[in-house]
């Protein structure tokens, strides 16, 4: 019986460790969508068609360290799949993330989706962004 009670409290340690590293912003996030709101109007989706057939989805890292990468991959004249990256800087404290110059709020991040949104500016009309990434 107290082996048995052992190994339940190790299956929830883990299951809970497992979770705090599911919650890490840490590693790549494939576009997904954004999702555009206007002066309070309609949410607009508009989902992300950028990915290019037979190589890996556009996505971007964030490597421990704070370094950013924003990769995306298209075709070569000879068919093969080339990495167009740009790097940056990142830090996130609680549900603030700072990427480069830019902050944003963090309102969504588990093992499968990350959601993070600003708002803008357009012309002086308040325009909310939400960028909507998943995990392979």
């Amino acid at each position: 019986m107290g082996v048995l009670a052992m190994a339940s409290l190790s299956l929830a340690s883990c299951s809970s460790s497992d979770d705090e590293f599911e919650r890490t912003i840490v590693g790549k996030w494939n576009y997904n969508k954004t999702i555009v709101t206007a002066q309070g109007g309609t949410p607009v989706d508009q989902s992300y068609t950028g990915h290019e057939n037979g190589c890996e989805k556009d996505h971007v890292e964030f490597v421990e360290g704070g370094v950013f990468r924003n990769v995306l991959l298209n075709k070569d004249q000879n068919n093969n799949c080339v990495e167009d990256a740009t790097q940056s800087n990142w830090t996130k404290n609680g549900a603030t993330l700072t990427i480069g110059a830019d902050t944003y709020q963090v309102t969504k991040l588990n093992g499968s989706e990350l959601r993070y949104e600003n708002t803008v500016n357009l012309e002086g009309v308040p325009v909310k962004v939400v960028k909507v990434f998943t995990k392979n």
